[in-house]
């Protein structure tokens, strides 16, 4: 018996380090993948400002330490009946176990804006960015638009403009824009005012419970609300299941999964990450539910091991162009920003196996960027 695990990113490669860690040799692992490298997205906020890059770690090189077997393929439907996966093109990758980290896709939702989706509108928005000039107050508004579950990039960019603009003498007044009713409110009240400090000593002007529509005419327009002049929108986009043929899938394309990332209705076939029917789409939470999965498939495949379901304990690191803020919230639980991080390694992605494992063999990276 053996494993596939479809996808390269985080929850992908947590769960082949936690599959591998519970059952060793005794539940070989195939990763499948579209792409050579694993992009470390959640720093590209930074990249606008030179603060840091996103790294890249190779994928090959990772199996090759593991001893996993990598395969290239995009993943074009799941046939369970027959057990196996097709691949775009005629290509078909049989399985006994499958998991499906596949994530989903960014879309705008603010039209007008600049959509900051990851790497790929760092250069974007850096050029935009050094459009702006000295002398008349510019405003610069960054948005979370009520599709976004996830806002934390966005008070990420407002925070490292801000901080970008001081440094460089530039007459800005950045606003954030939230459907929120106080900043970043899913980590509780404490952590609300403390986000709030740092966007007020920054200089950040924040609008909550604001459910922008679009960009046009030179303003951000707010429903009931009117609309506020911009020389500059930047907003967060909105995740789109992959709605793969084979797998059942809700409303919005993304894939029912049970505590144990079981998908719903299919035998011998699991899910975990961004691809899953779960609001917050979250590195961190992505490798939590990758832990749940694991130890499900190994006691699946006959392994004496305890089967916890999943139960997210929410982690960030807010970069801020300065020292960073840590956030962490449990279920009961609320804690205010603090300085020094509650996890180790202080990743953005805080994975049990993937961030010690990323921290433990730098010989992965592709570039020497710092995360």
């Amino acid at each position: 018996m053996s494993l596939l695990i479809a996808g390269g990113g985080p929850a992908a490669l947590e769960a082949a380090l936690a599959v591998q860690r519970l059952a060793g040799d005794r539940l070989p692992v195939t990763l499948l993948s579209d792409r050579d490298e694993f992009v470390y997205r959640p720093v590209a906020v930074a990249e606008p400002f030179g603060f840091a890059s996103a790294q890249r770690f190779s994928l090959r090189r990772l199996c090759e330490d593991r001893g996993f077997e990598l395969k290239r393929g995009t993943v074009a439907a799941v046939d369970p009946d027959r057990h196996r996966v097709l691949l775009e093109g005629d290509g078909q990758v049989p399985y006994d176990i499958l998991l499906l980290a596949l994530g989903a896709r960014a879309e705008e939702t603010i039209p007008g804006a600049i959509t900051f989706r990851g790497p790929e509108d760092s250069a974007r928005l850096r050029a935009a960015l050094e459009q702006l000039h000295a002398g008349e107050p510019l405003r610069v508004a960054f948005i979370a638009g009520t599709e976004t579950a996830w806002t934390l990039p966005v008070y990420e960019l407002a925070l490292m403009t801000a901080r970008w603009a001081q440094a460089r003498g530039l007459a800005l007044e950045p606003w954030l824009i939230t459907w929120e009713e106080r900043p970043l409110t899913i980590f509780g009240d404490a952590a609300a005012a403390s986000v709030a400090k740092l966007l007020a000593d920054a200089g950040v002007r924040l609008w909550t419970a604001a459910f922008a529509e679009s960009v046009e005419d030179g303003r951000v327009w707010v429903s009931l609300e009117g609309g506020l002049p911009v020389d500059l929108a930047v907003a967060l986009p909105r995740s789109v299941g992959l709605a793969i043929p084979g797998l059942p899938a809700d409303q919005h394309g993304f894939v029912p999964v049970d505590a144990h990332g079981r998908v719903l209705g299919l035998a011998d076939v699991y899910a975990a990450g961004d691809m899953t029917a779960r609001v917050l789409k979250q590195g961190g939470l992505a490798t939590q539910q990758a832990d749940a999965a694991a130890a499900a498939i190994a006691a699946h495949a006959g392994i004496p091991v305890d089967t916890p379901a999943y139960e997210p304990v929410l982690r960030a690191m807010l970069l801020t162009g300065e020292r960073p803020s840590y956030l962490r919230r449990a279920a009961g639980q609320q804690a205010a920003a603090t300085q020094d991080s509650p996890w180790w390694p202080p990743h953005k992605i805080a994975g049990r196996e993937l961030a010690p494992y990323l921290t433990a063999h730098p010989e992965l990276l592709v570039d020497s960027n710092p995360v």
